[in-house]
């Protein structure tokens, strides 16, 4: 079964100077791979200045915006259509000892070493090492991540007002609070530490289900099982991720994935600048149902 969705993403950036100069660069374009399709995309902005794509590290579609005229105020809008479908599952089920030969050989480490290094974000201090789940190599890979899911989604109370973008998962777990880019590195923070590579997921969630993380846009992962494959974990709603999961992008954590940054030059020396974005995310037929109401 496939599942056409309309994704709208809004951002609004005001300064207090004015702007001279500006580079933004956005990583908001659903990606196309064997669970779903990019049918239709289109930019527009309030500069009316010419949206370019390119190529990410990680080969995920990225855009870049340049303008050279003053504002103060820069907007920009995003409309993409995508058909999902429900993500197939494994087609074999390695033993329990050939999912354990292979994640303890050089050539695993060698091929996966990028998801098994832990970064600033995912770095667990010894201090809070004792809140880490330990895998015991008594059960399949794929067991120990559906427990570690619902272990991070019991650990953490879902809150927006206690991290931002540069709070780390060790800090996250002296708080025992966070947003989905929090419960997701607490995720990769502790898969790593078992030995199992784990990449940082963006994208968008059917928001039909009113489920956490689908106001904006959404943060999961997905851990790669020895012989099975990548497969996503969504523990800020403790779900397996399914076709209410729209991928954008993937990385080792949330600064491979972060939706939009840039380079300004200002008339002055003040910085300061709000920022506002909204995401919506519906099935094109509630689309098209509400524009006709």
């Amino acid at each position: 079964m496939t599942t056409e969705y309309q994704i709208k993403y809004h951002t609004r950036n005001t300064y207090e100077d004015t702007v001279k100069e500006a580079i933004f660069e956005l990583l908001t374009v659903p990606c196309s791979n064997e669970n779903q399709e990019l049918v239709s995309l289109r930019f527009t902005n309030s500069l009316n200045e010419e949206v370019f794509s390119y190529t990410n590290l990680f080969g995920f579609q990225a855009n870049r915006l340049r303008s050279n005229k003053n504002f103060k105020t820069f907007e920009l809008n995003m409309t993409a259509i995508v058909e999902k479908s429900a993500p197939q599952g494994k087609h074999y089920a390695p033993t329990l000892e050939e999912e354990l030969a292979e994640l303890k050989s050089d050539h695993f480490f060698i091929d996966h070493h990028l998801f098994l290094q832990n970064s600033n974000y995912t770095e667990i201090l010894p201090e809070e090492q004792a809140e880490i789940l330990i895998y015991k190599e008594d059960k399949p890979v794929f067991d120990f991540l559906y427990e570690l899911n619902q272990y991070v989604s019991n650990l953490l109370v879902f809150s927006a007002d206690h991290t931002d973008v540069y709070t780390t998962a060790n800090e996250v777990l002296k708080l025992k609070k966070g947003v989905c880019q929090d419960y997701a590195h607490v995720f990769l923070a502790m898969a790593r530490k078992n030995g199992i590579p784990c990449r940082y997921v963006s994208g968008y969630l059917n928001q039909g289900l009113h489920l956490h993380g689908d106001s904006v846009m959404h943060a999961w992962v997905e851990a790669y099982i020895p012989q099975a494959g990548w497969h996503g974990f969504d523990p800020t709603n403790n779900l397996i991720a399914n076709e209410n999961h729209i991928k954008v992008a993937h990385g080792t954590d949330y600064s491979d994935c972060s939706p939009l940054r840039g380079i300004i030059k200002t008339t002055g020396l003040n910085l300061k600048q709000k920022t506002e974005y909204s995401v919506k995310v519906l099935p094109k037929e509630m689309a098209v149902a509400e524009v006709l109401s």
